[in-house]
């Protein structure tokens, strides 16, 4: 274990709990506190039942469904409230390999340094890390939340996670924000974490090599709505017309390779149409 202080934050909304049991066993041991902020799940007594056998677990209620971005905020809050140097924010089905924090500890020395992150193995799909041979970290754009470790210092001066994004795209937002401010987003060439995006399939369009992702009419919704605020927000990092051809190459591969065609388009329409109000 580091030095330095680390804070391991998950979100819970209705944790599968086995899932949940190996995400906790993974990271435990390798941060100081594991704090799992919970959204108001039903499940809550089997997860109590289940953190009682650990010893650095603290347990943050919310009493109503606040959205991850809410309860990421609420991470880092508590991360700077209690001097902890970083935090590790994880999905609550995320499993973290050995030595990841140690991997991650060896570039806290790099300049301007907001957010590292690592290589992640989806249990449904490949993806090329992006990675030359020998070639030990890169710099990157964006980043997922979960294994994204942030420099609690460099948080402190953006403005921090939105809370108008509930879920979906939370983490390229705060990507955004850390860039803007100076900060870098490190890759390190290391496989730090088992994931799994809904239930992605590795896919062609026009010779191009894509992922459908199977999510959900409702993630469907906070999808489309919460990237063209995005693009509202931040108008000098994108192009409104590539984002709306974004849009359009999105919908066609929901129409060519996935189920539930019309709901899922419908909720992407009606989070179109609601981003005017955010």
């Amino acid at each position: 274990m580091t030095n330095e202080l680390v804070l391991a934050g998950i979100v819970l909304f209705n944790p599968e709990i086995d899932r949940l049991r190996a995400n906790i066993q993974a990271i435990s041991p390798q941060v100081n506190t594991v704090l799992l902020v919970n959204n108001a799940s039903s499940n809550m007594s089997e997860v109590r039942t289940l953190i009682s056998d650990f010893q650095n677990i603290e347990v943050l209620d919310n009493t109503s469904n606040m959205g991850v971005a809410h309860a990421l905020k609420q991470v880092l809050e508590y991360a700077m409230e209690h001097g902890y140097s970083w935090a590790l924010t994880l999905d609550q089905d995320s499993v973290c390999y050995p030595g990841l924090i140690n991997t991650y500890s060896k570039f806290f020395g790099l300049p301007k340094v907001g957010i590292l992150t690592c290589n992640i193995i989806d249990r449904n799909f490949a993806e090329d890390n992006g990675f030359a041979s020998g070639q030990q970290y890169r710099e990157i754009s964006q980043c997922i939340t979960s294994a994204s470790l942030i420099n609690v210092d460099a948080y402190k001066h953006t403005d921090g996670f939105d809370d108008k994004l509930f879920i979906d795209s939370v983490d390229f937002d705060i990507c955004i924000n850390m860039r803007l401010h100076g900060y870098r987003i490190i890759k390190v060439n290391f496989d730090g974490l088992l994931h799994e995006v809904g239930h992605g399939k590795n896919v062609k369009l026009l010779m191009k090599d894509y992922i459908v992702y199977g999510h959900s009419p409702f993630r469907q919704y906070y999808i489309a709505r919460n990237h063209m605020y995005l693009v509202r927000k931040y108008p000098s990092q994108f192009s409104v017309l590539k984002e709306w051809l974004r849009e359009f190459r999105d919908e066609l591969l929901i129409i060519l390779y996935d189920n539930s065609k019309f709901a899922k388009l419908a909720k992407r329409w009606r989070g179109l149409h609601d981003v005017r109000h955010m």
